[in-house]
């Protein structure tokens, strides 16, 4: 992205970045046919290009029925032991049933990523279905991921894993809005 980003800002990319964008619209002017109206104003422009994953059909109604914003779950857990704990070589996918799986994904400094969780919250639709509240986490969760490596891995009942955070989605949401003006 940076390498992206660094060939583009000489040739007159406008980055606006955590700016909450209200509407993406046609305008009549054939030079800047496009109308972004945001948290920073109004800007003209040749060109969108829109990265908003999931909450698109905020911006672009007409996605409503076809890219739906589904919210997870997410966790950091780690160890006082840091590397000296045992050691994970892949990033691991765990099924436990036809629709319940989490995954791991291990970092360098010993800790590991863990998302999944879903036996939990699935049955309130509500709570991640069309939700993009990613300012706050599904509580039930929380308790999930608490002693997960020791529950789940033969060889880490020793390890002193422990959650460190928790979130749901991102608290800072990739909108990242590139207009050539």
């Amino acid at each position: 992205m940076h390498q992206l980003l660094a060939k583009l800002l000489p040739k007159g990319l406008n980055l606006q970045a955590h700016t909450t964008v209200s509407s993406v619209s046609q305008s009549e002017d054939k030079d800047y046919p496009w109308i972004v109206r945001s948290s920073k104003g109004e800007i003209r422009a040749k060109k969108v290009v829109h990265a908003t994953n999931a909450y698109a059909s905020s911006i672009l109604p007409e996605y409503k029925n076809a890219i739906t914003p589904v919210r997870g779950i997410c966790s950091h857990i780690e160890s006082p032991l840091g590397t000296n704990t045992p050691h994970l070589n892949n990033t691991y996918g765990i099924r436990f049933d036809k629709v319940n799986n989490d995954y791991l994904v291990p970092r360098p400094d010993g800790s590991i990523i863990v998302g999944g969780a879903r036996q939990v919250f699935w049955h309130e639709k509500d709570r991640w279905f069309d939700n993009i509240n990613d300012d706050e986490t599904i509580e039930e969760a929380e308790a999930y991921f608490s002693d997960y490596m020791q529950r789940h891995f033969r060889g880490w009942e020793n390890s002193q894993m422990t959650t460190r955070k928790i979130w749901s989605g991102s608290k800072s949401i990739l909108e990242i809005w590139l207009v050539y003006s």
